[in-house]
């Protein structure tokens, strides 16, 4: 084998050939992806035509993102068929990459349209809007005395269950308040923080908002420190205009914590189905 080291690639000579570090043929050697042609008695790695072929089908199934022992195994199995069946799985893997980025595509493209219309909302008027219905998922109930801090847990639970069905949070969160407080004139506690779908999931609490004529109002600020008086300006307009409400109220985070760290320059929604 001696004379023949002149056929041979040396363990440089066959990185430098595939442009890659010697190290990274290194390791695919201690994984047994490549067997060097021959070590002579110091030590050194000599590589054959064969191994360049290997490193070749190597490098190119990695560009694809195809893992290591799957390419071991191929290279221990080669054929048309084997071949055909690999190139099969990733080009099936890569279809579902598409359709998931071009998922998140069209919900950036909704987000980036939906903050450009925030900026027309009227602001402290009370509008009466035919709204479609809309798919919520629910958290878990919030105790009526919640602190802040189970408050919060209960959202985090939420949307991290949320994380495996939406591929980009869009940032607008809304909780249901208590349509009786309410009415008896209290401030009405959270029941639940939602998330909008346009279409229901296999998930507990999922509640179909229905479609219906809609008292709303927009108002700056957090609920907590500026809801109050836009809640008695609600009661008061369905008051004056003798309308009854049928639903809880949806209050609606549209601009927060995303976008300011000003809790005055929030945006919020107040809806309440109403009938005549």
């Amino acid at each position: 084998m001696e004379k023949n080291k002149k056929k041979l690639f040396t363990t440089g000579e066959l990185a430098s050939l595939c442009k890659i570090h010697r190290k990274t043929l290194l390791f695919y050697d201690r994984l047994g992806l490549i067997t060097p042609e021959f070590i002579d008695a110091n030590g050194y790695r000599y590589y054959s035509r064969r191994q360049f072929f290997s490193l070749e089908i190597i490098l190119a199934l990695r560009k694809l993102d195809v893992s290591l022992p799957e390419i071991a195994e191929y290279l221990k199995h080669k054929s048309t068929s084997n071949y055909k069946n690999l190139l099969t799985r990733r080009a099936n893997i890569l279809d579902q990459i598409l359709s998931d980025l071009q998922k998140m595509r069209n919900e950036l493209s909704e987000r980036i349209c939906f903050l450009e219309n925030t900026e027309t909302f009227p602001l402290e008027i009370i509008t009466l809007i035919n709204e479609e219905e809309d798919y919520l998922c629910l958290s878990d109930p919030v105790p009526q005395n919640a602190d802040l801090k189970i408050r919060t847990k209960i959202s985090a639970k939420h949307l991290l269950t949320l994380s495996d069905y939406i591929t980009f949070n869009n940032h607008v969160s809304g909780y249901i308040l208590d349509k009786n407080s309410f009415l008896a004139c209290e401030r009405p506690y959270t029941k639940y923080f939602y998330q909008s779908f346009t279409q229901p999931f296999d998930l507990p609490y999922f509640f179909l908002k229905p479609a219906g004529l809609y008292a709303t109002i927009y108002f700056k600020g957090i609920y907590c420190s500026y809801g109050k008086p836009y809640i008695d300006q609600l009661y008061r307009y369905l008051q004056e205009n003798n309308l009854q409400a049928v639903s809880d109220i949806y209050m609606t985070s549209i601009r927060n914590h995303w976008v300011t760290d000003d809790n005055g320059s929030y945006l919020n929604k107040l809806s309440i189905q109403v009938k005549k």
